[in-house]
């Protein structure tokens, strides 16, 4: 609710511009998932768990985690979460909590289910949804009818995310590429022992781990699940935190992934010499590793 979606549709206020967007796999499984009521967590069971029926320690654990959040854009804004903060106290632990609980009544922890999990909702469903827009207005003394009704919202969004980009990529403003399924560092799934090739005094485990068939599982099931998804296989990869080698490249042939992408870094260091004209950043390289080859393109 906070990026995912909005990133994608902020791009409708503006045809003429292209985009390349790079989503995971196993994070489009988890929105699926939570869209459908599969996936649950703590925090989400704890917010729709009545107020009045909330434990000691139900309320403790809220106290504790529901305003993990960046303070200072989603927190002080707001009056009625920045009160609660400082009711409960800006640097705390379970004994401190456990200490002042009973200062908190039922309407407080209510409140404090609600705004966890509105502040997490981006500006851009303040403008686009009367409800959350009633709810930052309202700003205290929420209900239970609310409560659920936002976390309903939170999970139709989930279940909006993937079928947004399908339709800017339809369109043809944008393309999404994809990363290994479940976002592994390939070369060091293929081989810790690669890790020498950029940091030759690394110190390894002693038990060296080399899984190219794993390696190449994470693509092709990235591949797969991304062609189920949208009706058409990929064209480009963003590799794990743009990791890549010489396995990386072949793999990603052999799954028919036409272009990769990592950081101007890597091609620095892939030069004989650091001193590398910076106008050679700006276009894409053809790689060919035993006959298999992608292009690649330097951030």
């Amino acid at each position: 609710t906070k990026d995912y979606y909005d990133m994608v549709a902020v791009l409708d206020n503006y045809p003429s511009v292209k985009s390349n967007i790079n989503l995971v796999p196993s994070l489009l499984v988890q929105l699926d998932e939570y869209s459908k009521g599969i996936a649950k967590d703590k925090f989400l069971d704890l917010t729709l768990k009545p107020a009045l029926e909330l434990s000691e320690d139900d309320k403790i654990f809220i106290l504790m985690n529901f305003f993990m959040a960046n303070w200072d854009t989603m927190v002080f804004p707001y009056n009625r979460y920045h009160q609660l903060l400082e009711k409960r106290g800006k640097q705390t632990n379970e004994s401190d909590v456990r200490r002042i609980l009973n200062y908190f009544k039922i309407e407080d922890i209510r409140d404090l289910q609600v705004w966890f999990n509105l502040s997490w909702f981006d500006p851009y469903w303040r403008k686009h949804d009367d409800f959350i827009n009633s709810l930052y207005i309202k700003g205290r003394d929420f209900t239970e009818d609310e409560k659920h009704k936002l976390i309903e919202k939170q999970l139709q969004i989930c279940g909006m995310v993937v079928s947004k980009h399908k339709e800017l990529q339809d369109r043809g403003q944008i393309e999404v590429s994809v990363t290994p399924f479940y976002h592994p560092i390939l070369p060091l799934l293929c081989d810790t022992n690669n890790a020498l090739q950029a940091t030759p005094n690394i110190n390894l485990p002693k038990k060296r781990f080399s899984h190219k068939e794993d390696a190449f599982n994470q693509v092709k099931n990235a591949v797969e699940y991304y062609e189920s998804v949208f009706g058409r296989k990929p064209s480009g990869m963003w590799p794990s935190e743009g990791s890549v080698s010489n396995d990386v490249v072949k793999i990603a042939a052999e799954n028919n992934i036409e272009w990769l992408a990592t950081d101007e870094a890597v091609l620095f260091n892939s030069y004989k010499n650091n001193n590398i004209n910076r106008k050679y950043l700006f276009r894409p390289y053809n790689v060919n590793i035993d006959g298999q080859s992608v292009n690649m393109l330097f951030r």
